[in-house]
């Protein structure tokens, strides 16, 4: 006879099992750290890439820059959610933070390479794979009544924390030298590590034996989760790598793009990346408000609206036009990312941390691919790698249709 199931952090009511004070810190806690954390990577994706070309590399090289953190994130946000599922969101969250840190201290080595650099951000995307799902999955078990919102605060929170992160890089590498941003983010993961030792509030496991009615919560909570290939699965799967190939490409290539372009400077390429960020932010708040029945919608809008920016950067070098190729990306990587988080993690009510890493995990193969492939194409010309996240926005959007079609239909039946 099997274990009686144990049900993660919730009562009887499917409410979790902590007071409603301490949901709302851990709540708080998560979307500071979650902004935090973004910042510090939204810093050194963007740094990483850009001292490799100042160290002579070429643009394949810039690529593996940011390729190689994705190689490893297409594992390590699977293994990081069932980690924190197995030993609590607190220490998974400690382990990490505490791991991350000694990762960042590495780019500070004043004898970086190409290839260094490159295994540095592989070692980067093993720790973040150990954050992010822990953030993801402890928001939606907290508050199950309203996970489309709290997963949109969520987004909201890790886009913010990327908005000023090329101002501060350019700013610091320009006044105190090229790896003084590093100085910056390694004191912001510090911060952020007290803040989840002082005021998250750890819970643990109920067993089913902890209740006074077991067979009623049985029959309540224990979790059916659809399959991991079912149509609306695969759809959220192609939104999520269609999302990594386009944030990847647009924060490791379109800098360098922008400045091999007659008239444009180093100061466009930043304030384009923060209308991208920004858009990007908004997106994610709009998404928040939205009906849980819409999220299919909104990752087809999100396939239609990549296609169309990757198009106009394919096609025009005119300072306007690409930034408004900016803000059409913005809001399309926006909804593509939220949309696909919210159908897969939603369908588990036990397994979030497993769920989340499996979404992170998906990005991590266009994180993988975009500046990859995009960085080869890149070297024979620059606007090549618009026209291949074109094709393959079109691809997904193909894809993606009858899927959503065959989900509707199934849920009908």
């Amino acid at each position: 006879m099997h274990e009686p199931i144990e049900l993660f952090c919730l009562d009887d009511a499917e409410k979790p099992d902590m007071p409603d004070s301490a949901r709302r810190r851990n709540r708080l806690v998560a979307y500071i750290a979650t902004f935090l954390v973004t910042f510090t990577l939204g810093t050194t994706e963007i740094f990483a890439p850009w001292y490799i070309g100042a160290l002579g590399g070429s643009n394949f090289e810039m690529g593996w820059a940011m390729g190689s953190f994705g190689i490893v994130y297409m594992i390590s946000p699977v293994l990081g959610g069932r980690f924190s599922d197995k030993i609590g969101r607190r220490k998974a969250l400690l382990i990490a933070t505490t791991a991350y840190v000694l990762v960042l201290v590495l780019f500070l080595n004043p004898f970086a390479s190409p290839l260094y650099l490159i295994v540095i951000r592989a070692l980067e995307g093993l720790v973040f794979g150990f954050i992010a799902p822990s953030n993801q999955a402890m928001l939606a078990e907290l508050t199950p009544e309203a996970e489309v919102e709290v997963l949109g605060n969520f987004s909201t929170s890790w886009s913010a924390g990327m908005i000023f992160s090329p101002f501060v890089l350019t700013f610091m590498s320009s006044n105190y030298g090229p790896t003084s941003g590093i100085y910056v983010v390694i004191v912001i993961e510090l911060i952020m590590l007290g803040l989840i030792g002082g005021f998250l509030q750890g819970y643990r496991r109920k067993s089913l034996s902890d209740s006074t009615n077991v067979e009623s919560v049985q029959d309540t909570h224990i979790d059916t989760p659809q399959s991991k290939t079912s149509p609306r699965f695969l759809a959220s799967y192609l939104s999520i790598v269609l999302w990594g190939v386009i944030s990847t490409i647009v924060l490791a290539l379109f800098p360098a793009y922008v400045e091999s372009l007659p008239g444009l400077t180093t100061g466009d390429w930043g304030m384009m990346l923060l209308v991208w960020n920004g858009v990007r932010t908004i997106a994610f708040i709009i998404t928040a408000k939205l009906p849980e029945k819409s999220m299919p919608s909104v990752i087809l809008l999100g396939a239609i609206l990549s296609a169309i920016s990757s198009g106009i950067i394919f096609v025009s070098v005119n300072y306007w036009m690409l930034l408004i190729s900016m803000v059409i990306s913005g809001i399309a990587v926006g909804f593509c990312y939220l949309g696909a988080l919210y159908l897969i993690v939603s369908a588990s009510k036990i397994e979030k941390g497993a769920y989340a890493g499996l979404v992170e995990s998906m990005g991590g193969v266009g994180l993988f691919v975009g500046p990859i492939l995009g960085g080869w194409l890149a070297d024979f010309s620059g606007e090549l790698p618009y026209l291949m996240c074109m094709v393959l926005s079109i691809i997904v959007l193909v894809g993606i249709i009858p899927l959503l079609r065959k989900e509707r239909n199934s849920t009908k039946e």
